[in-house]
């Protein structure tokens, strides 16, 4: 049989997104315009009359911008798909539809939603203006050429509008960044060129914008579309790429960030706000920090108009204001996976700040003529900054006052200019004022002492530093702001609490070997200051302690400089029962507990039932009770309202346990349960069979419910084995409960796996089986001719042991899985050819069977009339390098079709006379 030379017919007119009306010319105000979207089924055929291309589709409705999508398969190498479109009686001439070169990173939203779409897409070209297309896929020979599975041609009309030739005057739009608003761009909104905004939401994942942090650089774009539009045309062409971006492409929004057309004016692009770090899908590998601009044309051989280069550098300069960055300089930044980046991912990769699409992505987008601009468009920003801060910087942060610190003040800048730093204090005074000139070869590099106008230190606080700067033409610099700390040259703290009489702690921080003065005023009446000198370890900190015989307010003074006054109050305090650990009493329930402690004297204390003590002279009480019914809460107060330190008291219940019945050997073997409704230790012991007694293996505390949950590891056995277990809840060395339970050690064992016997060549094949609970299984999969095994995936086996993976068949497959266990048997998976005919013809017609095997595989096809058994041979052919095949032959009479490939057949179908 020989190979059929495949071209493009027209299958079925499939209606994508029905249209809604456009706007009516008479209504000048901008409104939504849903684009039309209509996509063309195409299927392969033969070739007739030596004509190697598509059918015609002569009355498509009218259309702007077409491209093409398939559902499974490539296009192979040196295959390509052209289109022409028709404009009333006349024809284009040919267009390849390339494969796109930009797009979402892996793993964005924007990628997720076109995977979930299992299609491939071309980039799309604009017609302008049409209502007929012809399609074909032919070879470099210039011969017809197998199709991809499910190809279809998507044709976008962007509809119209009143408002498309007046969409109003450009915006200024709020932002983040609402310092960059005065220098911004006249930008026309998503509003004014009539985004539908309901497609944003249309594909799963989307529909919530996706941010960065920052903007490292921008790049410079083309749309890789006509020329010679009229400016009316230019919403339409937008709308006509969003909805192929989202339609086709399965992304989430139109991927640029902003688009300048021919006549220089600037539109928004991607929804999010043009002041903020929104992530495109323009740059693949690198949306994220950068924003992309596409020129709307093909710049290839044209060069773009001088209102769009200036319009280009304005809004870059405005862009990359904000973030203090340098339109000469270069940034750094990371590389995510991208099938067509020029990175591998993870790659930290310098791109010029202001860079061209194919600086990162194997493409020739901006186009040559462009990317010839980008050295002038560079300093056509610069020249639209006039004035600007790059990468400003204010350190130290925090400074302590008298240290002799300063502050460093530094910052590049775009272009010669004067530069002013002004310190303001918290109330907005400002307190210091320094200046000075910097150039792109001399920056800004000042020092803030910590002083004021006066030359005297500033006192502690909060100060902001502020950078404002102008040119010599008066274009002023994006301020830049940060804030800084000058701290006391001298700190003390202390606790607000303590117990009477107790060791209570002062410190604090100083000059390195400073010396402190520490003074302490008791609140007795009359009672004299008392002071205490430390000195300042080399690294500043300082420490010391007084007695708590009383309240006692205290300050430091070093360097002359006296800290606020603080004050440490006596607070009561309850001692622990003995046998007890704080802040948790754990008790037999009925339990009642005397209490006693310390407190300010002269004052009394009121226990939780109310009763009172009085504390005597040397700051002792005793005699108040508790007999909790519950875990409770224990403070007492004292007569002038202090609180004590909260102690938990806990009646300790019964426990409760509960253990699987069997467990694995060597593996892991939980009992859950209540430890009475405490957090008390629970501990638990086991007696392996044989063993005289129990032995403690494993020792947690419980949540302040009571539950737990204590994992251990069982012993290695080699048959069936009893095993028993005890469960002991204990606190402060008292044991409150105790359970026993029991369990069989079982062995372990190897891992089982069974798959299919054939498989159909990509698809996803299942494989299962048995393992030890909760054992990770490795599948492992090799071709059969082949020695190495690779790991393709992992599971992990459910309680029940059971488990469950799957691979993708690329060829005849060896399979095995792996676990803690042991290693399973092997087994084989051999590729099944498939094969597709329709189940009906005319008698005579030539038949179209096609399917997929093992690339550069022999198929071959047999037939046979129906009701017969001896199969007849028909042809063979060879699979290509996707697997794709393909035939023909006449139906000469009710037939039955099979196609067989390296010692496998296919399914046996029917084809019957219409």
């Amino acid at each position: 049989m020989r190979r059929v030379l495949s071209a493009l017919g027209v299958v079925s007119a499939v209606p994508v997104l029905l249209a809604v009306p456009v706007i009516s010319k008479s209504i000048a105000a901008p409104r939504p315009v849903a684009p039309h979207v209509t996509a063309y089924a195409l299927a392969p055929t033969p070739a007739t009359h030596g004509v190697t291309a598509g059918v015609t589709v002569t009355h498509t409705g009218h259309y702007g911008l077409v491209g093409a999508t398939w559902s499974s398969g490539k296009l192979a190498p040196g295959d390509q798909i052209q289109v022409r479109s028709k404009t009333g009686s006349r024809w284009s001439s040919w267009t390849d539809l390339t494969m796109p070169d930009g797009g979402p990173d892996d793993g964005s939203p924007d990628a997720r939603a076109a995977a979930a779409r299992h299609v491939t897409s071309t980039d799309p070209v604009w017609v302008g203006s049409a209502d007929g297309v012809q399609a074909r896929v032919i070879n470099a020979a210039g011969t017809a050429a197998d199709a991809p599975s499910g190809l279809k041609i998507v044709l976008v009309d962007g509809g119209s509008s009143g408002a498309d030739a007046s969409p109003g005057a450009p915006q200024v739009l709020g932002g983040a960044v609402a310092e960059a608003a005065a220098s911004q761009p006249t930008i026309y909104t998503r509003a004014q060129w009539g985004a539908d905004e309901r497609l944003r939401s249309r594909n799963p994942g989307c529909g919530t914008p996706d941010y960065g942090s920052t903007i490292k650089l921008g790049f410079i774009h083309h749309t890789d579309t006509a020329n010679g539009y009229s400016s009316a045309s230019v919403p339409s062409i937008i709308r006509s790429i969003y909805a192929y971006h989202v339609e086709s492409n399965g992304w989430c929004d139109i991927g640029y960030n902003f688009l300048v057309d021919r006549f220089g004016r600037i539109w928004e692009g991607r929804y999010g706000g043009i002041t903020k770090p929104v992530i495109g899908a323009h740059t693949g590998g690198f949306n994220t920090d950068t924003f992309g601009v596409s020129l709307i044309g093909n710049y290839t051989s044209t060069t773009p108009s001088s209102a769009m280069l200036g319009s280009v550098e304005k809004l870059f300069a405005w862009k990359l204001a904000p973030y203090y960055r340098n339109p000469r300089a270069k940034a750094t930044t990371v590389a995510a996976s991208f099938s067509g980046s020029r990175y591998r991912a993870g790659t930290s990769v310098t791109f010029n700040v202001v860079s061209g699409h194919r600086d990162a992505d194997t493409t020739t987008c901006p186009g040559s003529d462009a990317y010839a601009k980008l050295s002038s468009i560079r300093s056509g920003i610069v020249a639209a900054m006039g004035a600007g801060f790059v990468a400003p910087t204010v350190s130290p942060t925090s400074i302590r006052m008298l240290s002799g610190q300063t502050i460093a003040i530094d910052a590049s800048v775009v272009a010669s200019q004067t530069w002013t730093a002004t310190v303001a204090n918290a109330a907005g005074v400002v307190v210091k004022t320094l200046n000075g000139n910097a150039s792109t070869t001399t920056p800004l590099s000042s020092v803030w002492d910590a002083t004021g106008l006066d030359g005297l230190p500033v006192p502690p606080g909060v100060y902001t530093i502020t950078l404002t700067g102008a040119n010599s033409a008066g274009k002023t610099a994006l301020p830049y702001s940060a804030h800084v700390t000058v701290t006391p040259p001298v700190t003390i703290s202390g606790p607000a609490t303590t117990a009477y009489d107790a060791a209570t702690p002062l410190s604090g921080t100083a000059a390195p070997n400073a010396s402190v003065t520490v003074t302490l005023q008791s609140a007795a009446p009359g009672a004299a200051p008392l002071t205490q000198t430390v000195t300042a370890s080399p690294s500043g900190a300082w420490q010391t302690t007084f007695a708590a015989d009383n309240d006692y307010t205290w300050t430091a003074t070093s360097q002359g400089w006296t800290t606020a006054a603080h004050t440490t109050r006596v607070a009561p305090l309850v001692t622990p029962p003995t046998g007890t650990v704080a802040p948790n009493i754990f008790v037999v329930p009925g339990t009642t507990l005397s209490l006693s402690g310390s407190a300010l004297p002269g004052t009394t204390v009121t226990g939780p039932g109310g009763e009172t003590a009085v504390v005597d002279a040397t700051g002792q009480w005793t005699g108040l009770t508790l007999t909790p019914t519950a875990a409770t809460t224990l403070v007492v107060t004292d007569s002038r309202g202090l609180p004590s330190p909260a102690l938990n008291v806990y009646p300790v219940g019964a426990p409760s346990a509960s253990a699987p019945s069997s467990g694995y050997s060597a593996r892991s073997f939980t009992v859950t349960g209540n430890a009475g409704s405490a957090p008390v230790a629970v501990q638990v012991w086991t007696q392996p069979a044989g063993a005289t007694g129990y032995g403690l293996v494993k020792t947690v505390t419980a949540a302040k419910s009571g539950a737990y949950s204590v994992t251990t590891t069982l012993p290695t056995v080699s048959a069936p084995t009893p095993i028993a277990w005890r469960i002991v809840t204990t606190g402060a060395g008292t044991v409150f409960g105790s359970l026993d339970g029991s369990a069989t050690v079982l062995p372990t064992f190897a891992p089982t796996v069974a798959g299919p016997a054939t498989g159909y060549y990509l698809h996803s094949i299942p494989v299962k089986g048995k393992a030890v609970p909760g054992d990770t299984v490795t599948l492992w999969t090799k071709p059969t001719s082949g020695v190495t095994w690779h790991r393709t995936a992992t599971s992990k086996a459910t309680s029940a042991g059971t488990w469950a993976s799957s691979y993708v068949l690329r060829g005849d497959t060896s399979w095995r899985v792996t676990s803690p266990s042991g290693t399973s048997a092997s087994g084989n998976t051999l590729v099944r050819p498939t094969l597709h005919v329709p189940a009906t013809a005319t008698k005579g017609a030539t038949i179209n069977g096609w399917g997929y095997a093992i690339p550069g595989q022999k198929v071959a096809v047999y037939r046979r009339p129906i009701g017969t058994t001896s199969w007849r041979y028909v042809g063979t052919v060879t699979a290509a390098s996707s697997g794709r095949w393909a035939g023909h032959w006449h139906l000469i009479y009710p037939m039955n079709v099979q196609v067989r490939s390296h010692g496998q057949v296919s399914a046996v179908f029917s084809i019957r006379y219409s």
